[in-house]
């Protein structure tokens, strides 16, 4: 757990602390319902989601985790990858009782539902991929070459200056006007400037790594739990033939939402987002 005091949760929801091998799993938990988990993209924590999970807690109860490397939970030194993610999200759904529940998951999160759907179909009863990674190829020479130049073996970057994180975040909204950018921006850089930077830049860089490495569409075909899948019609991260090669190993009825964004609908549309949510998992 961090050393110093957390910022107080939203009153509708409420915090708990999960004990793993590798240290302490953060949780925030809200609303009553059939169980749905939010997962949260690379770079991101639990708090990307509090202003759709606010809507969706009147139908459903919430769980919110911060991945191992990423938000409150610890960052110890684990070869970070979205296999691992969905191990350690499926060990804390057996500690909290759940035999099967809902999955949303957005960008690196996608594919980490994705990949427990296909690795533990037992606890998936359906799932939402929010422009979810996962459906490119393997990763060509020039993303590489750039990994090669940015990065150090061990997961670190080779030149870090704040500005790329600004511009980082202003490259993930379609609309850089919006107004959560800010708000996410400098809470994105007080991490990052924080003890805890370093650590946090290891789990950012491994993960990119195995993102890259582990495309999921390949091991799709034949997957039981029904899907939606939503994309950003101006998504600069994942585009739209990534997601077309997700749904072409998918079964041909899986729902596909376009929504007129960027790479967060989960800050700039989180009512339509949970909208959407709603009415499909209520349909399943």
């Amino acid at each position: 757990m961090p050393p110093w005091p957390l910022p107080p949760l939203p009153n509708w929801l409420r915090r708990y602390w999960l004990r793993r091998d590798w240290g302490w799993l953060h949780l925030a938990v809200g609303g009553g319902g059939p169980a749905l988990f939010l997962v949260h993209g690379l770079g991101g924590s639990g708090h990307d989601f509090h202003a759709m999970a606010r809507i969706l807690a009147r139908d459903f109860t919430v769980l919110i985790p911060d991945l191992p490397g990423f938000g409150y939970s610890d960052k110890p030194d684990l070869p970070y990858s979205p296999r691992l993610f969905a191990r350690e999200l499926a060990a804390a759904a057996g500690e909290l009782g759940l035999s099967r529940a809902f999955w949303l998951g957005h960008s690196m999160g996608g594919q980490v539902v994705l990949t427990q759907a296909v690795e533990r179909p037992d606890l998936v009863r359906a799932l939402v991929g929010v422009c979810p990674s996962g459906g490119h190829a393997r990763a060509d020479w020039l993303q590489k070459l750039l990994l090669a130049l940015f990065t150090k073996p061990g997961g670190h970057l080779r030149l870090y200056h704040p500005a790329l994180l600004v511009l980082f975040v202003r490259w993930c909204y379609g609309d850089p006007s919006h107004p959560s950018r800010a708000e996410l921006t400098s809470r994105v850089r007080a991490q990052w400037d924080s003890l805890e930077g370093p650590l946090l830049e290891r789990s950012f860089i491994r993960s990119a790594k195995a993102l890259l490495a582990e495309p999921i569409w390949p091991r799709l075909d034949g997957l039981e739990a029904p899907v939606l899948l939503v994309g950003g019609r101006r998504d600069r991260i994942i585009s739209q033939r990534d997601l077309g090669r997700l749904l072409g190993h998918l079964p041909p009825d899986t729902p596909y939402e376009l929504l007129p964004c960027g790479h967060l609908p989960v800050y700039t549309m989180p009512q339509e987002l949970a909208r959407i949510t709603t009415r499909f998992l209520r349909s399943v």
